[in-house]
């Protein structure tokens, strides 16, 4: 006799645009590493053989700057639903269901702080916790200065018409340094808080498929599935 198995219940937490929006960040994001690092580098033995295979410095500066574009793309097309959201969906930017810190944030901070040292319950979250918010404004703001640094670079000749000569320079070390921090980040904070918890690992699911199962729903933003029940009832 077969056992059967019953599907897990599960709710439905991102919109297929948002889990595009984020392959776009994660292949661009990567690629941008890659070529960054191995240009920086391109001195070094293991630089040198990488430049080689993707067909020289210059087939990898176009890459690097063409995975710069559609990245920025994917901010911009973020922004566009942002400013969709507000003026035609009549959302708000805050409340519960928002990425924008509060209050509530900085509470959670502190309780998960206490709860980790053994001296309180943890965080009741929401739809978002305080460390998702910081993922997420990582990228937006970082994005920024990267931005700006890399147009510096990728275009000395248009802005040494109005800024010093030495702008371009300072961009450079400014542009180096944040990737490097970029990639520490993702790789040590992000990783480790999103796909490395013992009962998500190896990979967390619910970016790409879109579906969170109730129990993860019920356990992880206790306060979003307690909205959620309310206005069902």
């Amino acid at each position: 006799m077969k056992q059967q198995h019953s599907k897990a219940e599960t709710y439905e937490r991102f919109h297929v645009l948002h889990r595009l929006l984020h392959i776009v960040i994660i292949v661009n994001f990567t690629l941008l590493a890659v070529t960054g690092f191995v240009l920086h580098f391109s001195g070094s033995g293991w630089a040198r053989a990488l430049v080689s295979l993707m067909g020289g410095a210059g087939a990898a500066g176009w890459l690097h700057r063409f995975c710069a574009v559609c990245l920025y793309t994917g901010i911009l097309i973020h922004v566009s639903w942002l400013v969709y959201y507000k003026a035609v969906l009549k959302k708000n930017f805050s409340g519960p269901d928002s990425i924008m810190p509060g209050k509530k944030d900085l509470e959670d901070m502190v309780q998960n702080f206490r709860y980790v040292f053994n001296k309180g319950t943890p965080p009741l979250f929401d739809r978002y916790s305080y460390l998702q918010k910081v993922d997420y404004w990582a990228v937006m703001l970082g994005m920024q200065s990267m931005g700006v640094t890399g147009l510096l670079m990728w275009f000395p000749e248009f802005f040494t018409r109005f800024l010093p000569g030495h702008f371009i320079n300072i961009a450079g070390h400014f542009h180096f340094h944040e990737a490097v921090l970029a990639v520490m980040y993702i790789g040590l904070v992000h990783m480790s808080d999103t796909h490395l918890v013992p009962d998500i690992f190896p990979m967390e699911k619910t970016i790409f498929t879109g579906k969170i199962e109730r129990q993860r729903f019920v356990d992880d933003h206790p306060e979003e599935w307690k909205r959620r029940q309310a206005i069902k009832d």
